[in-house]
């Protein structure tokens, strides 16, 4: 039964991707399966699902875009005129993609498909992912190095950065200054203590995949919750 079930999956997938193919591409703002959570001058942000079994319309990316995957998953991409390709994201996977891809993603697991995909309005030059000595050094004047926050670059351009830190229970990120906008996309739940330079303590509820949009600033953060906080950050330069 479940060979069959499998099989059926298959027969059932490689359909679409023939329907696919024969479609019209459609923009990403005409996709069922995105939805649009942010528009400004740097970002436009989708928020993506397509459950088991389900597939996206064949759809054109017309910016370069980062995607933020939000819990594991397997998929077939299938690209405008070439055959289905298999792939895997595991949660808080995050890819580069240039502008001008025309693709349809059919869910082939058992979960579903979730990410944010962030387009870039501007130009991005020199982009490249992060291979070598990608640590961020986090000040941490804590005696229990295990309390310290933590952070890994994973990709840079001449236009923005990309790194995801780490907060366990207890941990506080000093004071510092992002010189740029920045765009937080939480990977977990978690509620931190933010205080901005000449201004009040304010708590703070994150919750995964929902995008916090902040200005140039200068502030520290505490995560006073009970669990670890995991984001991922966007900053422009």
């Amino acid at each position: 039964m479940r060979n069959l079930s499998i099989t059926t999956l298959f027969v059932i997938l490689a359909l679409t991707a023939w329907t696919q193919q024969a479609q019209a591409p459609v923009e990403i703002t005409s996709e069922p399966s995105h939805h649009k959570v942010l528009d400004n001058t740097f970002v436009r942000v989708f928020a993506v699902s397509v459950d088991p079994g389900k597939s996206s319309l064949m759809h054109h990316h017309g910016h370069d875009y980062l995607s933020v995957s939000l819990g594991d998953a397997q998929i077939m991409n299938t690209k405008q005129g070439a055959q289905p390709v298999a792939a895997s994201f595991k949660d808080g996977d995050v890819r580069f993609t240039p502008a001008g891809l025309v693709h349809a993603v059919a869910n082939s697991g058992a979960t579903p498909f979730r990410n944010r995909t962030i387009e870039l309005m501007g130009a991005t030059t020199n982009q490249k992912a992060c291979t070598e000595a990608c640590a961020v050094t986090v000040p941490c004047d804590s005696a229990d190095k295990s309390t310290c926050a933590s952070g890994v670059k994973l990709f840079t351009s001449d236009q923005w950065t990309v790194t995801t830190v780490t907060f366990p229970p207890g941990s506080k990120l000093g004071e510092h200054s992002h010189g740029g906008n920045v765009l937080l996309v939480p990977l977990t739940d978690a509620d931190l203590t933010e205080k901005n330079q000449g201004k009040a303590e304010t708590t703070v509820h994150l919750k995964t995949g929902e995008l916090v949009w902040n200005d140039p600033e200068t502030h520290s953060v505490s995560n006073t919750g009970k669990t670890t906080a995991k984001l991922v950050i966007l900053e422009f330069k």
